[in-house]
């Protein structure tokens, strides 16, 4: 007897990652490859129809149905037209894309759209550390930063589809725009390895001689936390540092949303507790009591698979709708 499972595509900057989960969750399959870097929206496109089309030998292998495949993708994402509306600095050659009906159209099945971060929030909500609140902040912090909003149980999505970009909060300047920069040019992946090789300049320390040699380019974020970990000063300033300034734009967005809790995901939340527990006392520190009161801020549960899980649930209504 055939089950069914749902299918979901997590467009990455990096990464493009897919999987089918079933009805609890449950991952039954999941694989990823890697995202074209620079390249033209065809040729993104194409590689994502690869995934779709391995999703769907690997429930027909499995005896499963699919009865659609979500997508989520950089970008505000218009879930009434399935088009990639803009706002894709990472992927720029992307926004404006017809993705919904391009990708039906090719795999001959429905096919939904929704931002990535949006499908992250979803799936903790629905499956991990966010279940049972209603009023969530959700961050992915990795090549870029994506937010999702969920606010009386549901995504929050607003007028435009554009809500919860929160990586382009302005954060830096008091008196010009021009002093100020966007949260994810300071708190990114790319951000915070410019941080520690500034530091590191002329002074490197017998830890990321270990780790590096001379070559720094050879610097990652699990060689950051690898160095933290091992007591080096340089990746400890530079991890606190960036904890800092991400939970004092967050103090903010508590301030004006006043969630239950605020999830942190992606390859930086995951590089340590140290990160989180920082984040979580600066916001304690600089929002409001009132805003703060009974809030959590936690690592996210399910890792890199979120995106896909909360994807593969996008035809399906939120948990007690």
């Amino acid at each position: 007897m055939s089950v069914n499972v749902y299918a979901g595509i997590d467009i990455g900057a990096t990464n493009i990652k897919y999987g089918l989960v079933d009805r609890e969750g449950n991952i039954r399959y999941r694989d990823q490859t890697t995202t074209p870097k620079n390249a033209l929206a065809e040729a993104l496109f194409e590689k994502i129809v690869v995934c779709g089309e391995r999703l769907l030998v690997e429930a027909d292998e499995s005896g499963a149905t699919v009865g659609y495949i979500g997508v989520g993708s950089p970008g505000s994402v218009n879930m009434t037209t399935g088009v990639v509306q803009g706002g894709c600095p990472n992927m720029p050659l992307w926004e404006g894309f017809h993705l919904r009906d391009r990708l039906s159209e090719r795999l001959n099945l429905p096919v939904m759209v929704d931002n990535d971060a949006n499908c992250a929030a979803a799936a903790e909500h629905r499956f991990g550390v966010g279940k049972g609140y209603d009023n969530i902040i959700c961050l992915t912090i990795g090549t870029g930063i994506g937010g999702g909003l969920i606010i009386g149980g549901k995504i929050y999505r607003g007028a435009n589809f554009s809500a919860g970009e929160v990586g382009h909060l302005l954060v830096g300047g008091e008196d010009a725009a021009e002093s100020s920069q966007f949260l994810e040019t300071l708190v990114s992946s790319k951000a915070i390895l410019v941080r520690l090789k500034q530091r590191l300049t002329g002074d490197n320390t017998p830890v990321f001689d270990s780790l590096v040699g001379d070559d720094m380019e050879q610097l990652t974020i699990k060689k950051l936390f690898q160095a933290a970990r091992r007591g080096d000063r340089a990746a400890v300033e530079v991890i606190q540092t960036t904890a800092r300034i991400l939970g004092t734009a967050l103090a903010g967005l508590v301030n004006v949303l006043n969630p239950e809790i605020v999830i942190l995901g992606g390859g930086i939340a995951e590089g340590g507790k140290e990160f989180v527990d920082i984040v979580r006392d600066t916001i304690k520190n600089r929002a409001l009591a009132a805003a703060i009161e009974g809030l959590d801020v936690v690592p996210a549960r399910l890792g890199n698979a979120a995106g896909f899980i909360g994807a593969a649930f996008l035809g399906v209504s939120e948990p007690d709708e």
